[in-house]
């Protein structure tokens, strides 16, 4: 799978994150984001998505915490739909997996 997010495109693999002690990362200097393979199905999605959330708050400015703005709801309610918006659209297919009630 693969994650399109407009001025690059990001690998999705699965790998044992373990010894790591974590479900999912992104690096995003190598645009990539793993996800663990041994998460159950709903926890995997639920996984992948944040990790996406990663991706995109790191496209919006936001992301890392050191320079996250002093925000209110409304700004994160936007920022935070617009992204999802943006992906969902240039990702169809990665997003109706994600929301599927497919096990």
């Amino acid at each position: 799978m693969t994650l399109y997010v407009g001025i690059k495109t990001f690998d999705i693999v699965q790998k044992s994150l373990k010894k790591d002690d974590l479900y999912g990362c992104v690096e995003m200097h190598k645009s990539l984001i793993t996800v663990d393979p041994s998460l159950g199905t709903e926890d995997y999605k639920s996984t992948l998505l944040h990790e996406i959330f990663h991706v995109g708050f790191e496209i919006f400015g936001l992301g890392h915490d050191d320079d996250m703005p002093t925000m209110g709801n409304e700004f994160l309610t936007t920022t935070s739909s617009n992204m999802v918006m943006l992906l969902a659209g240039l990702n169809p297919e990665l997003f109706q997996y994600i929301f599927s009630n497919d096990k």
